[in-house]
């Protein structure tokens, strides 16, 4: 007879971090299912989250060590091989040429991964490894910059108090496909629809329609995109006008205030509608309703963030809130703590976070994505050894022809994974790692952004299948064998490493909880966020006051004014504009191979395109199209969408598998890599924090003739 548990854990998807309830039936996981009883997120779960258990028993993953031969096959090997073999030729390569020969990626399931994260870290850091390359430069690098400009510390993202809110504006989301970012709300949409019930007015800001009355949760303002700068001047700069700033708030607790008034005097409604395409009268109504609203709160998502300017955005987001009175205020925006308060670990200066490059001057930490091929290829020092970990660069990156040239130039490319990706074709050794459901773990991804905190800590819910092993195993066990200090050090026999020390240190230190009170798995909840502290506990500016105009920002504003008057240009030519769509059905290039999630006919990543371009250029739904860009140039299925804006079309990313043969589902339904149109180099990224350039990139659509 079967042996049948349950066993309380949560998702690791995406940011709310819903708790799920696992049915393991003799060791196996055979089920996972919304934990009804979870104090927060209540019973909610995505399909998404809900699929990883198909994720955990693909048979395409990677589950042995693997050292690729000289002609390009693959063969399993012992971990000790694997791991000897990397720490040799990765030990050659630093004493033959110095520890900025060897660079690391490291992709988006590292954030939600405690240990995971933390180790690889430390790994890096013990190697000496200063070149690292991470997914934030894709997706949300901006935001940290923006904050820490303003308010002292990367670390402060306030989100909007939609429970009590009357008016929200949400900028670049899409929660119909994905949940919030930097706002973790367990089952968004459904909130929103109950902030709707009671009254509130919920303003989405995008080039596709999001949201429509009949729908039932807000309207959409259509913008084309990679405007928002320039609408949201045009926006504070329309509320100034009626007397919206408030002006106590400003005297008390801001700084460089005429120089922001400065700057969006620059764009007044009637100059930014032909750029932006929101009608001036639009902007006017809506500042209007800001002001006669007390309870306005704001949030914005990767939209912004992938623009030339994702920095000035989201700088302004912070200002429209602060400047009103909004910021700290019930039912506008407030920071959220979680169980480690982190205002103060995200202190940073600014001016004393760039350095000097042969690729310009550039922000410490993550350099941009963009410039790994030429980090590779181009670089007076180039880099030799990548060590590529939960990331699959080769798709997620612009410039993929480029990057593949640069990985076959590598020494040594290893990657950490659990599927033998794209990227990993190009590796000479790939370890296999855990899923989420095989290691322990503790909810960190949404300290400091969730609208109801709550500590959960889950034990491996099944052993690992096969050979597979947690990253931070990996990171120590690699250290070890290199001479380094590690984990494994000076442990007496039978002793096994302690991996968790520095959260637990956090834990307590910041809450009170000890890590061993949940090892039940059952989460605790923590203080809502409240009105009343903000200014004396997150804001860690040098004079405690809110910087309005940063001084860092004066290059990026000349470089506003400038992108202002080509954009005003460019409308003019009839472009074309690309931009990145969310889809419920994928989740970035990881669930690719999933099979339900191809149902219904999802086998590609079409075109999508509004009706009044399709008929211009004589196209229909199915229809065959080239895609060109500056940059490069893909085939791809026409889909024609009513919801776009005129003159935008979009494609979904994580797609173009046609190099990952060992990920059979994806491989045959491979799409197209929209990524393969952007920008790369010096001019690809946005040089106030190494964000791609990602979103209104100029694009041609041209029919192919039917066979």
């Amino acid at each position: 007879m079967a042996m049948t548990e349950t066993v309380r854990t949560f998702c690791r998807i995406c940011e709310p971090s819903c708790g799920l309830v696992a049915q393991v039936d003799d060791g196996v996981l055979v089920k996972l299912s919304p934990d009804r009883d979870h104090p927060v997120t209540k019973g909610f779960a995505c399909h998404k989250g809900l699929a990883a258990v198909d994720l955990h028993h693909d048979p395409d993953r990677a589950d042995h060590p693997m050292l690729r031969a000289i002609d390009g096959t693959w063969a399993n090997t012992t971990w000790d091989n694997a791991l000897d073999t990397t720490a040799r030729k990765l030990q050659a390569i630093i004493d033959a040429h110095g520890s900025d020969a060897v660079a690391a990626y490291v992709g988006n399931p590292t954030a939600f991964n405690a240990l995971g994260q933390l180790h690889t870290t430390q790994m890096l850091r013990t190697l000496g490894v200063r070149r690292t390359f991470s997914s934030g430069t894709q997706d949300c690098a901006n935001k940290f910059v923006a904050s820490e400009a303003v308010f002292g510390s990367s670390m402060v993202h306030p989100i909007p108090d939609l429970s009590n809110t009357d008016l929200c504006l949400i900028i670049g989301e899409n929660p119909r496909a994905s949940q919030a970012s930097f706002y973790s709300v367990p089952n968004v949409l459904g909130e929103m629809r109950r902030a709707t019930a009671r009254g509130a007015r919920l303003v989405f800001v995008n080039p596709r329609r999001i949201e429509t009355p009949e729908m039932g949760v807000g309207d959409t303002l259509q913008i084309r995109p990679d405007t928002d700068v320039w609408f949201l001047a045009s926006l504070l700069l329309e509320i100034d006008s009626l007397g919206g700033f408030d002006s106590r708030m400003l005297a008390q607790h801001g700084a460089h205030v005429d120089e922001l008034r400065a700057f969006i005097a620059e764009y007044p409604a009637d100059r930014t509608e032909a750029v932006t395409g929101v009608p001036a009268d639009a902007v006017r109504e809506l500042a209007a309703a800001w002001v006669n609203t007390p309870r306005a709160s704001v949030h914005a998502s990767t939209g912004i963030n992938m623009g030339r300017q994702g920095t000035l955005a989201y700088w302004l987001v912070h200002m429209l809130s602060f400047v009103t009175g909004r910021l700290d205020a019930e039912g506008g925006n407030l920071k959220s703590d979680g169980f480690y308060p982190n205002a103060r670990s995200g202190a940073g200066v600014p001016e004393q976070n760039y350095v000097d490059t042969e690729f310009g001057r550039l922000r410490r930490g993550s350099l941009p994505g963009t410039l790994l091929s030429q980090s590779i290829l181009d670089s007076e020092e180039p880099i030799r050894a990548l060590i590529v970990v939960a990331g699959n660069p080769l798709l997620s990156i612009a410039g993929e022809a480029r990057l593949r040239k640069a990985f076959e130039q590598l020494e040594l490319l290893v990657v950490i994974d659990i599927y033998p990706s794209a990227t990993s074709e190009f590796a000479h050794v790939l370890l296999p790692s855990t899923d989420m459901y095989e290691r322990d773990d503790l909810n960190i991804v949404n300290i400091g952004t969730s609208a109801q905190p709550f500590a959960q800590y889950t034990q491996a819910v099944v052993a690992p299948k096969a050979e597979r092993r947690p990253e931070w195993w990996i990171a120590h066990q690699l250290l070890q064998r290199m001479g380094k200090p590690s984990l494994f050090d000076d442990l007496a026999d039978g002793q096994e490493p302690d991996p968790w020390s520095k959260w637990r240190h956090m834990l307590e230190r910041g809450s009170g909880l000890q890590l061993d009170e949940l090892s039940d798995g059952v989460a605790r909840v923590l203080p809502t966020p409240t009105p009343g502290t903000f200014f004396d506990q997150q804001v860690q500016t040098a004079d405690g006051l809110v910087d309005c105009c940063p001084p860092v920002f004066a290059d990026a504003i000349e470089r506003s004014h400038r992108f202002f008057n080509e954009a005003t240009e460019r409308g003019r030519n009839g472009d074309l504009l690309l931009i990145h769509k969310r889809d419920a059905w994928m989740h970035n290039s990881w669930f690719a191979n999933i099979e339900r999630m191809k149902k219904r006919g999802r086998t590609n990543n079409p075109l999508g395109i509004a009706p009044t371009d399709a008929t211009r250029l004589g196209l229909h739904d199915g229809d065959m199209v080239s895609v060109a860009s500056a940059h490069g140039e893909i085939q791809a299925v026409v889909e024609i969408d009513a919801d776009l804006m005129d003159g935008v079309v979009s494609m979904v990313h994580g797609w173009g598998h046609t190099v990952s043969p060992r990920m059979r589902v994806a491989s045959a339904n491979p799409g197209s890599n929209p990524n393969v149109l952007l920008p790369i180099g010096p001019d690809s990224f946005e040089p106030l924090s190494s964000q791609a350039h990602m979103t209104g990139i100029p694009v041609t659509v041209q029919a192919l003739a039917r066979t």
